[in-house]
């Protein structure tokens, strides 16, 4: 025992006068010191030396532990010296930085945004606007969604004034806001922020943007389902490229009868499924049909007299499909790679 503290008072000394640096001196401390270091692991074997060893190897130890632990403090205070020294011998002059300010632009959602409206501007569509913080009767009753209705799960509601006042669910409030005005023919859109309380996932988000339409006119003006395909087509060919792939397919939505979910082909596996579209080679990117007649009556209007469709999406899901982007939550997050990339 008395050897091997010897060999390592010797072996560590000569380290410790050798170090130049104070990264190499918090090295040297760690290998002592630190857990399962030389004298850690020195001082593990004393329970089983012989008690007439234990009374001359205890000092001995104890005189090389604290020999040790001076000479690595008197090092570094031998390092610093010179390092200051060093510096003060120095010449130092300040020059310009030739570095150039990186030049900001667009988040890729707002470049996404000014592409969708003027699509639709060409069509002679006017956009609107709609609150955040939203009544319950624009949000949900107008459009054919009482209180008690079962779809109102649909939503994942997060309220500010329980059965008042909500964080929108849905773009959809800024439609029935216009059609209680009453003025028509109506041609609008809306691009912008809607809140559900959603489990966060690579496809999910809290927080998400919505882009919606909606015609309306009187009867005899030809607003048919036939428009919402062709409206369809028009945005995903004008985003996705002409060979974008399309299909319709009924689904439930209350404020439309009937209803339609409009899915696209998965860029990612090109119909053949994969994790990002489940496994269905489809990516749902849409939902639309024609105004029901109970959010005409809830808005002043005759629905015998008027007629109208309405066409919603997604545009963070778009926004995967175009650029084959994985994970929706780059969208929210401060990603310096993800945000100079786009």
């Amino acid at each position: 025992m008395e050897e091997k503290i010897r060999q390592i008072q010797e072996e560590y000394s000569d380290k410790i006068k050798n170090a130049s640096s104070l990264k190499e001196l918090d090295k040297l401390f760690l290998a002592l010191f630190g857990k399962n270091g030389a004298i850690d692991s020195l001082s593990k074997e004393f329970p089983s030396l012989p008690a007439s060893e234990k009374h001359t190897i205890g000092p001995l130890f104890n005189k090389v532990k604290q020999e040790l632990e001076k000479a690595i403090a008197s090092k570094r205070e031998a390092v610093r010296e010179e390092s200051y020294q060093k510096l003060e011998s120095e010449e130092f002059t300040l020059q310009p930085s030739r570095l150039q300010a990186r030049k900001g632009h667009l988040h890729l959602a707002t470049q996404f945004k000014q592409e969708i409206i003027t699509l639709f501007e060409k069509l002679g569509f006017s956009q609107f606007d709609a609150p955040h913080i939203e009544l319950d009767k624009y949000n949900f009753e107008y459009l054919n969604i009482p209180a008690d209705h079962p779809s109102r799960d649909m939503w994942d509601t997060l309220w500010v004034e329980p059965g008042k006042l909500l964080l929108r669910t849905h773009t959809s409030n800024f439609w029935s806001r216009i059609m209680e005005k009453g003025k028509t023919p109506i041609r609008a859109m809306s691009f912008d922020r809607c809140f559900r309380y959603e489990a966060v996932d690579v496809r999910h988000s809290h927080t998400f943007n919505q882009f919606e339409i909606a015609v309306v006119g009187k009867m005899g003006e030809e607003i048919t389902m036939a428009n919402l395909r062709y409206l369809s087509d028009y945005l995903l060919k004008g985003l996705l490229g002409k060979e974008a792939k399309s299909r319709f397919r009924p689904k439930y939505y209350p404020f439309v009868e009937p209803g339609v979910g409009i899915d696209c082909l998965c860029v990612f596996c090109h119909g053949k499924g994969c994790k990002i579209c489940s496994g269905t080679g489809w990516f749902e990117v849409a939902g639309s049909g024609m105004i029901h007649p109970n959010v005409f009556k809830a808005t002043g209007l005759d629905p015998k007299k008027y007629t109208g469709l309405a066409w919603g999406f997604g545009p963070d899901r778009m926004l995967m499909l175009k650029h084959g982007i994985e994970d929706i939550r780059f969208f929210l997050e401060g990603d310096l790679d993800f945000l100079q990339k786009y």
